[in-house]
């Protein structure tokens, strides 16, 4: 008897699950289908058990598939998400904290840079990476043109390669 009401009721099922976007070519289709027909077979039952009657139960199985596939897709993008932030948490946990020795390694960079920099050019890397100002503001703050600040810069830079050539 379940075999002949799966038959009778595979379209209302295959429409069910169109709705929802789960196609053939949908990788769980036959997971989604089996559910769909679980669905079919225990409404049926249901309805039968209650004694209602068998004219509104196409349009209310319709809905009770359509209703649990919605539920099944929703675990499911549920459970990846669930699994790519787990996954993600692990690899931020595996990078090493190295930014205390980074720290380090540019201050040493600066105080050996520092012995060859004009009063000028440190004035520019500390209001520039330190204080995070524009050319403009800096400019601004010292009184100067800001060419000059982009000439502050510019030696700044050569200055640098050089010494990251030696």
């Amino acid at each position: 008897m379940e075999n002949q009401l799966l038959e009778d009721h595979h379209v209302l099922i295959l429409g069910a699950l169109k709705k929802c976007h789960v196609t053939p070519f949908h990788p769980l289709f036959k997971d989604y289908l089996q559910i769909a027909r679980w669905t079919l077979i225990e409404t049926h039952r249901r309805f039968i058990k209650e004694g209602k009657e068998l004219s509104s139960f196409n349009n209310y199985v319709y809905q009770r598939i359509y209703w649990k596939i919605t539920d099944e897709i929703r675990k499911e993008l549920n459970l990846k998400e669930k699994l790519q932030t787990e996954s993600s948490d692990e690899l931020f946990s595996e990078i090493p904290d190295t930014t205390q020795e980074d720290l380090l390694e540019v201050t040493e960079i600066l105080n050996q840079l520092s012995e060859q920099l004009t009063e000028q050019e440190k004035i520019f890397l500390e209001e520039a990476y330190f204080n995070e100002l524009s050319v403009t503001d800096i400019a601004r703050k010292y009184k100067v043109a800001r060419q000059t600040v982009y000439n502050w810069r510019d030696r700044v830079a050569l200055k640098t390669i050089k010494y990251f050539k030696n």
